[in-house]
C-alpha cells in the first residue's frame, strides 16, 4: 500500500479511499508497519477473494465519533455462499479507537469457504451514546462446507451509558449498547473463535448464538460482559474458556448454552462479584463436562431451566462462597431428567441464608457426587421433584425431602454418615 499510494501511512491520504480505489476481484492488501487514518467505510463485497494484512502488523485509526463503519467485506447482511467471498483474510492490525467518542464497528466479515480474522485488536473504550447497538466485529461461514478462525482482543469494552435511553430501565437499555463478537443470521459454516480476550462489553461479549453453523470456543478470557459473557447456540463447543464476572452495575451471566445441542469440555468460570447466573442452561440439551466454578457473590452458580431434552453435568467442580442476598440457593435444576455424575459441589458460608442446590424437577439423577455443606443450619440438597435418585454419593451437612412437594428419592450406596436427613429416612 506504501508503493502505489505514498502517504498512505502518514495520514495523509486515508486507507478506505485508498483500498476503495484499488479493490477487484481478488485482492491482497499488504500494510507495512504504521498507523493508517481509516476516516470511513471500506465496503467491498462483490469479490471472490480479499485480503488486509499488516505486516508485520499495522494500525488503524479512527478518530471520528460520527463514524460507524470500518471494514466491510465478503459480503452483506443476509449474505449467501453466491453473492459472498469465497476466501477472507484480516490479520496483524491494531484498531485505534482511543479518540474520544469514537464507537465505530472494526470488522463485518464473511465467506463461503475460508475466514480468517487473525491477530487482530481493538484499542480504547467503544463509546455507546447514539451508536445504535454496534457490535465491533460481525463474522459468518455462509456456506455449509466452510469454516473459519477468529483470534482477536477487544480488551477495553464499552462505557455503559444507560442515561442515553431514558425510556428504558438500565438493565433494558444494555440491548442498545455494543456487542463484542456477534455471529451473524447467515453464518452456515463452522468458525473457531480461539485465544480470544472479550472483556467489559455491556450487551454480550461472544454472542455466537446466530446462523445455522457450528461455532467452536478453544480458550480465551472473557470477562464482565453483560447479558452474556459467552452466548452459545446450536451445535456450538466451547473447550477450556475462562470466564470471570466481577461487575453488577449492569448485569451479565457468565455461560449462557441458549439454544439447540450444545458441548461444554473443561474452562473455568469464576464469580467474584456477581449477581446473574454463572453456568445457565437453557438449550434443547447440553452435555457439560469438567467444568470448574469458583462463586464467592450472591450469583446463582448453575440454572439448568426447564426444557424436553437431556442435560448432563459430568465431571463438574463448584466452590461456593456465596450469599444468599439475591439467590437462596447456590444451584438450581427445573429440568426434568437432568443427570449429576462424578460432580464435586462445596458450599462454605451460608450467608445470608444462602443453602446448596435445589432439585426441583422430577427425575432428576446424581451419581457419583459428593455434596456438602460447612454450615449446619443451611441445607446442602433440597429435593422437591418426584423420581429423584440418589446413587453412590457422599452427603454432609443437611439433606431435605419436601414432602409437601416430592416423593422419598430412590437411594442406591449412598453416604449419610456426617448428614441430617430431614422428610426421608435412607
Amino acid at each position: 500500500m506504501t508503493e502505489v499510494a505514498p502517504g498512505v501511512r502518514e495520514g495523509e491520504k486515508p486507507l478506505n479511499r485508498v483500498l476503495a480505489q484499488h479493490a477487484g476481484a481478488r485482492t491482497k492488501f499488504v500494510l507495512p508497519d504504521g498507523r493508517y487514518h481509516l476516516d470511513g467505510r471500506f465496503e467491498h463485497n462483490d469479490c471472490e477473494a480479499i485480503a488486509i494484512q499488516g505486516e508485520p502488523h499495522a494500525t488503524l485509526v479512527v478518530t471520528d465519533p460520527d463514524q460507524q463503519y470500518g471494514l466491510d467485506v465478503g459480503g452483506g447482511w443476509g449474505a449467501t455462499p453466491q453473492n459472498s467471498a469465497d476466501s477472507v483474510e484480516i490479520s496483524n492490525l491494531t484498531f485505534d479507537m482511543t479518540a474520544e467518542g469514537v464507537g465505530s464497528q472494526a470488522i463485518s466479515a464473511r465467506a463461503s469457504h475460508d475466514l480468517k480474522i487473525e491477530d487482530v485488536a481493538v484499542d480504547g473504550e467503544f463509546a455507546s451514546a447514539g451508536k445504535g447497538a454496534l457490535g465491533t466485529v460481525y463474522a459468518a461461514i455462509t456456506h455449509s462446507d466452510g469454516s473459519g478462525v477468529v483470534s482477536i482482543s477487544l480488551p477495553d469494552g464499552c462505557d455503559f451509558r444507560p442515561d442515553t435511553y431514558p425510556d428504558q430501565s438500565a438493565v433494558e437499555s444494555q440491548t442498545s449498547h455494543p456487542i463484542g463478537i456477534s455471529v451473524t443470521d447467515d453464518h452456515r459454516g463452522e468458525l473457531t473463535f480461539r485465544d480470544c480476550h472479550v472483556e467489559g462489553w455491556v450487551n454480550n461479549g461472544g454472542y455466537l448464538a446466530g446462523g445455522e453453523g457450528p461455532c467452536i470456543v478453544e480458550g480465551g478470557v472473557w470477562k464482565n460482559n453483560g447479558n452474556a459473557n459467552l452466548r452459545l447456540g446450536d451445535g456450538d463447543v466451547a473447550r477450556d474458556v475462562r470466564i470471570e464476572v466481577d461487575e453488577t452495575a449492569y448485569t451479565g451471566c457468565g455461560l449462557w448454552l441458549q439454544e439447540g445441542n450444545v458441548a461444554v469440555s473443561g474452562g473455568e468460570i469464576s464469580l467474584p462479584n456477581c449477581d446473574n447466573d454463572g453456568l445457565r442452561v437453557s438449550s434443547e440439551s447440553a452435555e457439560v463436562r469438567g467444568l470448574k466454578i469458583d462463586c464467592r457473590s450472591s450469583a446463582r452458580a448453575i440454572k439448568v431451566n426447564d426444557g424436553d431434552g437431556s442435560v448432563l453435568l459430568e465431571g463438574v467442580e463448584l466452590d461456593d462462597w456465596g450469599d444468599g442476598s439475591q439467590h437462596g440457593y447456590c444451584c438450581e435444576i427445573w429440568r426434568e431428567g437432568t443427570t449429576l455424575r462424578d460432580c464435586k459441589l462445596a458450599f462454605h458460608s451460608g450467608g445470608k441464608n444462602r443453602n446448596g442446590i435445589n432439585l426441583i424437577a422430577p427425575k432428576i439423577v446424581l451419581d457419583g457426587v459428593t455434596a456438602t455443606h460447612d454450615v449446619a443450619e443451611r441445607t446442602t440438597v433440597l429435593v422437591k421433584g418426584d423420581d429423584v435418585e440418589l446413587l453412590n454419593s457422599t452427603f454432609l451437612g443437611r439433606v431435605d425431602v419436601d414432602r409437601k412437594n416430592a416423593a422419598s428419592p430412590r437411594f442406591e450406596n449412598d453416604d449419610f454418615t456426617d448428614c441430617e436427613c430431614v422428610g426421608f429416612d435412607p
